[in-house]
């Protein structure tokens, strides 16, 4: 079954016609400044016990108007973010508050934020956000913690992502994070949670994001720049894993007058281990190989951000990114070959090798800010600039050996050299509108992408290097896009919000092969050009209940490594092939979402894709050894139906817990005839997060966190269950700057599932473990004058650095 965009828009019409009872009351009033002249487009705010009712903009003159019922409220008045008046009533018939003057008083605005509290979770009308504030995670700790805190987000040891979603990035103050994985981790490990507001999980981004990646979107906002004002944090963690290694860092940040300046160093070292198991079950034998992995890490990285006030309505700004890292490689694989009747050992493979790598990135992105008027009205411009490096010698033997261990023919020696460089420029503009009526936005963006891959096989058998020329080539790659956007906002009622987005994506892509082999050579270009729509109706009947329904349309360009046509070799027996002819897929999605309170949230969504990208192993049984070659296309099309539960239980101020089950059926289709079969089932999987106050100073905290994965299907394959138990114990002295963490990961080392396929009819079994089971010891220190803050701005092509592999 497949939902049409059409079939959404009836039920949003549907929705529109639904009628809710209870008598209401209106409160009315004119808001002015000190000469009696009124306020135009200030936010109206309307709360009752701390929750947010109902909100509005007042007109040209001043004027509001919201309506609800009996009860006693707060009304709070903003500007240009900042509050300029608040008043609390008792509402229990029509009233009128006559002229308000706004105040600008600091002593008055910090009452203003004591008496009252917003929600935990707030179902706004494109995202859920949950304040920090009322978390027992909010002081003392950092953004990675109060990551795992957050419902529906889902946090393992080197991975972050949303429940329910393949990928997700990261963004600060709406600014995506050009970092992942463990850099990912101690970059917001580096930002106290005391400078965090709330933390935003957006699952269908709108129109005014790339619509790169079928991923959802973590957006961290920090709380306001304070004013002349420095500090430093010094941090550092030892990590054991089957390898020790240790990582350190130093952040700076400087605010004063029209100057603010950041700049955060790291580097870590050390080392992980892999370690791989697969069966393989041919006609006539068995072969079961373990491949055992140590994977280096070496790695720097350093940030730089400047920005600078030009006038109270210009603001201009740069940021530099640089990460270089030596991720070396030493790996061993042993496959013994087994007759299937009799059981005996006719033979063994020994395959060693080593890569010798290197990666380089670097990012700088510039922008300007300008501030068109006092409504909120403004205009952004960000040129941004990004250059790749990789490079990989990859040195290996494979021997195949006797039941007695004599060696059985010459030895395969090879080298594979590949090399990487990728380039992108961008530069993109958006408009944001606010009037008294509704929201207005619109941009776009132009990118330009080089990728040069150059492939090299040479036969070392013999001693001497030779370069086999029909496995060597250089394969140039060049992708322009336009993108241009529009979106449109508004509160139709003190119950209804609606949002509306549209997307236009136009590509140009050009593929070009050479080989010293030019029969190998080939020209490959198309474009293509999209809509991505994206539609948001929110329904609040009252302060407890909340009911959205979400649409967004989606792309997956292929990550750019896999667009070389050339080979890759693990082993002599094992490679990996890239296609120079891969398409992007698209994804449709759409999700309605239910919220009672600020505890628990209720979410049904379904999913399609079409064009999807895969890699299968596609095994040669016509060669001896046989061949396992990885090849990708786009192979499939998939369905995908589930739901969500998220359940905050916070009853006790010393025991705050954050659950989440989800549970999809996802239905596989294969569009080309493959040799294998499309696997569909359902899955399910159980997030739960735990933090204890072990003190009245809530200065000493233990966690326990738990998750677990169903056996599943899907596309095609089979996987058993894999679960991790997480505990660790963190301290604070606030006062001194200092705290500590402890903390074990998968600590009975079960984060492992058991792989099944079969493809030409060969069953194989595989695993794969990556050093899950993790003990890390940090420090922090924090000095200055603790008003700490900054402008960090993220680069603006961070959908081209998502396809990084």
């Amino acid at each position: 079954m497949r939902f049409s965009i059409s079939r959404i828009f009836i039920i949003i019409n549907l929705l529109f016609l639904t009628t809710v009872s209870g008598q209401e009351f209106s409160v009315s009033g004119i808001l002015v400044d000190e000469n009696k002249v009124g306020i135009e487009s200030s936010e109206v705010i309307l709360l009752k016990d701390g929750n947010i009712i109902t909100s509005t903009l007042t007109d040209s003159k001043g004027t509001f108007n919201l309506k609800s019922t009996k009860g006693t409220y707060s009304l709070r008045f903003y500007f240009v973010g900042s509050v300029i008046y608040q008043t609390d009533f008792i509402l229990d018939k029509n009233i009128s508050l006559g002229a308000l003057t706004s105040f600008d008083n600091t002593n008055q605005l910090k009452e203003v934020e004591v008496t009252s509290k917003k929600k935990i979770i707030e179902n706004k009308v494109d995202r859920t956000v949950f304040n920090v504030e009322n978390s027992v995670r909010a002081s003392g700790s950092d953004g990675l913690e109060l990551l795992k805190s957050t419902p529906g987000v889902a946090v393992s040891a080197n991975s972050i992502g949303i429940v329910g979603k393949s990928t997700v990035s990261v963004m600060i103050d709406e600014r995506i994070i050009n970092l992942s994985g463990d850099e990912l981790n101690n970059y917001l490990r580096s930002i106290n949670s005391d400078n965090i507001k709330s933390i935003e999980v957006i699952t269908t981004p709108p129109a005014k994001y790339d619509a790169q990646g079928n991923s959802g979107l973590i957006n961290i906002k920090l709380k306001k720049i304070q004013e002349n004002s420095w500090s430093s944090t010094i941090r550092a963690n030892y990590i054991q894993t089957t390898y020790p290694s240790v990582s350190a860092g130093i952040n700076f940040i400087y605010n004063k007058n029209n100057v603010s300046f950041f700049t955060d160093f790291a580097k870590r070292e050390g080392n992980d281990k892999i370690v791989e198991n697969t069966d393989t079950y041919y006609e006539s034998e068995t072969w079961n190989g373990e491949t055992k992995r140590k994977d280096k890490a070496d790695i720097y990285r350093g940030i730089i951000g400047l920005d600078y006030k030009l006038s109270d309505n210009a603001k201009i700004g740069a940021k530099y990114v640089g990460l270089f890292d030596k991720p070396d490689v030493t790996d061993s694989n042993s496959s013994k070959v087994f007759d299937k009747v009799t059981g005996n050992l006719i033979s063994t493979y020994e395959t060693t090798g080593y890569n010798d790598s290197e990666n380089k990135n670097n990012s700088i992105n510039t922008y300007y800010i300008q501030k068109l008027d006092t409504l909120g009205k403004q205009f952004t411009v960000d040129l941004d600039y990004f250059n790749y490096n990789d490079t990989k010698i990859r040195n290996f033997t494979t021997q195949n050996f006797s039941p007695t261990n004599n060696p059985l023919g010459p030895a395969t020696k090879a080298q594979n050299t590949g090399i990487q460089d990728i380039e992108n420029y961008s530069a993109k503009f958006d408009f944001d509108l606010p009037t008294k009526w509704a929201t207005y936005g619109f941009g776009g963006k132009l990118s330009w992408v080089k990728n040069k891959s150059d492939i090299s096989y040479y036969d070392l058998s013999t001693g001497v290097p030779f370069l086999d020329i029909s496995q060597t080539n250089i394969f140039d790659y060049n992708e322009d896009t336009q993108a241009a956007y529009v979106n449109f906002s508004k509160t139709l009622s003190s119950k209804w919000q609606t949002q509306l987005g549209l997307r236009y994506e136009n590509t140009q892509v050009v593929g070009i092969t050479t080989s010293p082999d030019v029969t190998q050579n080939q020209e490959n270009s198309f474009d293509y050009n999209k809509l991505f729509p994206s539609a948001y109706l929110l329904y609040t009947p009252n302060e407890n209940n909340s009911l959205s329904i979400n649409y967004s349309k989606r792309i997956d360009r292929p990550i750019f490594w896999d667009l070389n046509p050339f080979k890759w070799y693990l082993s002599s027996f094992i490679i990996v092939e890239g296609n120079p002819y891969l398409q992007p897929s698209f994804a449709d999605n759409f999700e309605l979402n239910y919220s009672y309170k600020e505890n628990l949230t209720f979410k049904i969504y379904y999913s399609t894709t079409t064009n999807g990208n895969l890699q299968i192993p596609f095994i040669d049984l016509n060669t001896d050894p046989q061949t396992v070659r990885y090849q990708r296309g786009n192979f499939y099309d998939k369905d995908q139906y589930g739901a969500t539960i998220t359940y905050l239980y916070n009853a006790f101020e010393w025991w705050e817990s954050s659950n989440t089950i989800n549970g999809n059926y996802n239905n596989t289709t294969f569009t080309r005839e493959l040799p294998t079969e499309a696997q569909n089932g359902f899955l399910y999987v159980i997030y739960s997060n735990n933090t204890f106050t072990l003190n009245k100073k809530k200065s000493f905290m233990a966690e326990l966190n738990y998750e677990y994965h169903s056996p599943r299907k899907d596309l095609y394959y089979e996987a058993t269950q894999y679960s991790k138990l997480d505990a660790g114990l963190r301290y604070s002295i606030k006062e001194k700057g200092w705290s500590f963490i402890l903390l074990g990961t998968d600590i009975f080392r079960t984060y492992m599932a058991y792989i099944s396929t079969e493809v030409n009819n060969t069953p194989q079994r595989r695993s794969l473990y990556m050093d899950e089971r993790m003990l890390r010891v940090g420090i922090t220190y924090k000095f200055g004058n603790k008003k700490l803050s900054a402008n960090q701005r993220e680069s603006g092509n961070e959908e081209v650095q998502g396809r990084l592999k």
